[in-house]
């Protein structure tokens, strides 16, 4: 148990990029909170986003600019939830799903993935920089340094059952 209180100032980071096209700026990690969550601020470019996946941890996601569109699996079905500024989503452990920058420009979300460790993921499988700055031409990315992330992780690559939208969603 962490009994101190931290302070992390804006912009402090550190930084990475992932896929080419999104930032990902640490802001608490296993260090600050004893591990049992860590806290990551993201900015993406429209139609960035990772492909279908299971993480192993719960992913909780705020938006703050722009709109995320996620699909995840439930019971058997592929639905879909459009997240706007202001709305959240949470992702359980083991829960297989994707999601992308859907708004015209980018989006600025958080992710507090509990508990710890999406921070060293990201910090893993995305490429330093020194500050959160989206490229204008993104640039390709390290596809074996993020299958390492992965394994190392626990985290796994999913297919989802069926590219069914369920009623519920349409």
């Amino acid at each position: 148990m962490i009994d101190r209180v931290t302070h992390t100032p804006s912009g402090a980071g550190p930084h990475q990029l992932m896929l080419g096209t999104i930032t990902v700026s640490r802001l608490l990690g296993a260090a600050e909170t004893g591990g049992e969550f860590s806290l990551v601020e993201l900015r993406g470019l429209p139609g960035s986003g990772p492909g279908p996946h299971i993480d192993a941890w719960r992913e909780s996601f705020y938006v703050l600019d722009g709109e995320l569109t996620f699909r995840f699996e439930r019971d058997g079905a592929v639905d879909v939830a459009v997240a706007r500024a202001g709305d959240t989503v949470t992702i359980p452990t083991g829960v297989g799903h994707a999601f992308s920058v859907t708004s015209p420009g980018p989006a600025r979300y958080l992710i507090l993935g509990t508990p710890s460790g999406i921070d060293a993921f990201f910090a893993d499988a995305g490429e330093p920089i020194g500050e959160p700055v989206l490229p204008q031409q993104p640039p390709g990315f390290d596809r074996e340094r993020l299958v390492a992330a992965f394994a190392k992780y626990g985290a796994t690559r999913y297919d989802f059952p069926a590219e069914a939208v369920s009623p519920a969603s349409a």
